[in-house]
């Protein structure tokens, strides 16, 4: 098959988000069975038992299972919580192939690490360790046009950096050896060795170099690894015991293993180096904690009321494409009362939904079969058919 900065972009954390605002605008914890809630975990699930009066939970898995078939994944791990209920947490298909998917399974978690981001981002601001709109010269004086890029323009992707992901030398060293990874400078050179995309601050264009380029800010603002400020701030607080930033292509067992075939042949692609998504996504984590996560985001646990309210204000609307309806600040896609984010990394793709006014949590991950599209996020329509059975009268819009 042959290989495009097209094609990559559309497996990437760029791909789902772009192409859901583009339709409307033209334009990545240990099961747990608490709360009465259903675990499944085999290639033919058991049927789950009801644990909830107003919710049919053995549909959820009928629709996890036959989009399974229909889209050919080998396994996919999900989760459903309505406020902190757990509906159902579940594994079907085979990870490896030919041993049966578990929800305990460590994943590559991708684009919803983004938040967690801006989440500390906004934290070190109210704590006066930094300012969200200061220039970032004062942390990396040395990258292009820091003297008007700020902290807030990265978390919101409207610096106008390019975004190294669509390089063509990227996807030629991608693709040469997607197990050796990237340093924060080889990033760095490769975004800034083709022209900004615009004035800083001027539009919105969604850009891993920005998210990457913020992790390093983190860094220095505060004098902590990103690893560890993510373990005190995020990880540690929410009780996220299995969630670990990587720098290695290392994952713990027992690991969801990824498969793709976007590299011509079938393969398994688990240990995919994730520093190609440096700061962006590099993180291991499982289905519950990623549950937890996006549970903590959407209600604001982590941050003063104030600052939550800034960070899901729509400050971006009417930059580019973006409208106060559906618009991208702080690492996260608004699409009405739902947050979305659409991780896809090596054989990896996953959707994590939450609905502000249901409190509705969606979290799925699966990893490709041989004749899977690797050009789309498979999960979008598993997410799409899991909240419209939800919440029939706000289904998210996700095309």
């Amino acid at each position: 098959m042959r290989i495009s900065p097209d094609s990559l972009l559309r497996r990437s954390a760029t791909a789902a988000l772009t192409a859901v605002l583009a339709s409307v605008f033209v334009a990545c914890g240990s099961a747990g069975n608490e709360n009465g809630s259903t675990e499944t975990n085999s290639a033919e699930p058991q049927a789950p038992t009801q644990s909830s009066d107003s919710v049919d939970v053995d549909k959820i898995t009928d629709i996890v299972t036959n989009q399974l078939a229909a889209l050919d994944l080998s396994a996919a791990v999900f989760g459903v919580w309505q406020g902190d209920e757990q509906l159902v947490l579940g594994a079907v298909g085979e990870s490896p192939i030919g041993v049966p998917a578990t929800p305990n399974m460590q994943l590559r978690v991708g684009q919803p690490m983004e938040p967690m981001l801006s989440t500390v981002l906004l934290q070190l601001g109210d704590d006066g360790t930094l300012s969200l709109d200061e220039p970032i010269a004062r942390w990396v004086p040395d990258f292009p046009r820091a003297d008007q890029i700020t902290p807030r323009m990265l978390a919101n992707s409207t610096s106008g950096i390019s975004d190294y992901v669509t390089n063509p030398d990227f996807l030629k060293a991608f693709y040469a050896n997607p197990i050796e990874g990237f340093t924060a400078q080889e990033i760095f050179d490769l975004a800034n060795s083709r022209p900004p995309l615009f004035e800083p601050g001027t539009s919105f264009g969604y850009s891993h170099s920005d998210l990457c380029l913020l992790g390093v800010v983190l860094e220095r603002a505060s004098g902590e690894p990103l690893g560890e400020l993510l373990k005190k701030r995020v990880f540690t607080p929410l009780g996220m015991s299995e969630s670990n930033l990587m720098l290695t292509p290392q994952m713990a067992d027992p690991a969801l293993h990824g498969y793709t075939n976007e590299r011509g042949v079938f393969e398994d692609s688990t240990f995919w180096n994730p520093t190609a998504f440096l700061n962006s996504g590099n993180m291991n984590s499982t289905v519950s904690d990623v549950g937890r996560w996006v549970r903590a985001l959407g209600t604001g646990e982590l941050l003063p009321d104030s600052v939550f309210q800034e960070m899901m204000a729509p400050e971006t609307a009417g930059l580019g494409p973006l409208t106060a309806e559906r618009f991208f600040a702080f690492g996260t896609a608004h699409l009405g009362s739902w947050l979305f984010m659409n991780p896809s990394f090596g054989g990896y793709n996953g959707v994590a939904l939450y609905d502000t006014e249901s409190k509705t949590t969606i979290v799925i991950y699966a990893t490709l079969g041989p004749t899977s599209n690797a050009d789309t996020n498979n999960t979008v329509p598993i997410a799409s058919a899991i909240g419209a059975l939800l919440l029939p009268d706000n289904p998210p819009k996700l095309s």
